[in-house]
């Protein structure tokens, strides 16, 4: 498989260049990316812009697979991002986790490593500003303490009988510290991490042809077998294997706890309660306690 990609300037959003593709009838394999977004938006209907900085880039597929198969696209596109940040930043591998659904979080370096940062007089791998581990909202996941931070977010939707999958990866940190967003998740960025040589917009590239290439890989595979031959790469890299977790709708109730074991081959995530109690979770927001 190889994506048809078209790159644009700016865009309202990638998504929205891609479910117009659908409705037009384009088959699949098309990669729709923009430099910038200005009305961008991912799960759940969370809506901002996006600054240079970010590689934002959209999918148009066309899977003939069971629909019990669909929710496991979100885990199999977080693998590929993971794999092609990988391929560009290796030292990256062992501390890039994929948050289920639809994240991809990196875990804290170690200590040794930030005392060394900051003796050196240095933030960020780049040696350009502090890194941004600071503004989290109470409640945060990703605030000082926690075990990560947001590198990347996927979003998938079902349009006119195909489907739109939308990433964006934080590649570079925007140079308008106000148009970074806050919320419930910190950022990070790959130039603070490391990959930092050469123009934005070339990084950003190399970001979304790392990812095309990944994906053409794995996409076939899941077409054709499902998730099973990625549920152990999954559960190798889960960022919430192990931890605690309350699973909560958008108002906040819980709809399941409990620790996180496995992932199951139709996508939900299994947690065991402390009665010891398997319980599958196919929806809503983890929040580790």
């Amino acid at each position: 498989m190889q994506f048809r990609v078209e790159s644009f300037e700016t865009v309202t959003s990638t998504n929205d260049l891609v479910k117009r593709a659908i409705e037009e009838g384009q088959p699949e394999g098309l990669a729709v990316r923009g430099l910038r977004q200005t009305a961008g938006y991912g799960r759940q209907g969370r809506a901002w812009e996006s600054p240079i900085g970010g590689m934002y880039q959209s999918f148009l597929l066309r899977p003939e697979v069971p629909p019990a198969q669909l929710p496991t696209l979100s885990l199999l596109v977080g693998l590929a991002v993971r794999r092609a940040v990988a391929v560009l930043v290796p030292e990256l591998e062992d501390r890039m986790q994929v948050k289920w659904p639809n994240d991809i979080v990196v875990a804290e370096a170690p200590a040794s490593l930030d005392e060394a940062a900051s003796a050196a007089g240095e933030g960020s791998a780049c040696g350009e500003g502090p890194l941004p581990f600071c503004n989290a909202a109470p409640g945060d996941d990703s605030r000082p303490g926690r075990p990560f931070h947001k590198l990347c977010g996927i979003s998938t939707e079902m349009h006119a009988r195909a489907l739109c999958v939308g990433v964006g990866v934080n590649v570079a940190r925007p140079a308008d510290a106000a148009s970074v967003p806050t919320g419930k998740n910190v950022p990070i960025y790959l130039d603070e991490l490391g990959f930092c040589e050469g123009p934005v917009e070339d990084r950003i590239n190399a970001v979304a042809d790392a990812l095309c290439d990944q994906l053409a890989i794995a996409y076939p595979l899941w077409c054709e077998q499902g998730f099973g031959p990625f549920q152990a790469e999954f559960d190798g890299c889960s960022a919430l294997s192990g931890r605690f977790v309350r699973m909560e709708d958008l108002s906040g109730n819980v709809l399941a706890a409990g620790t996180v074991t496995r992932v199951a081959p139709d996508g939900r995530l299994v947690l065991r309660t402390p009665e010891g109690v398997e319980v599958f979770a196919s929806s809503g927001e983890a929040h580790i306690r």
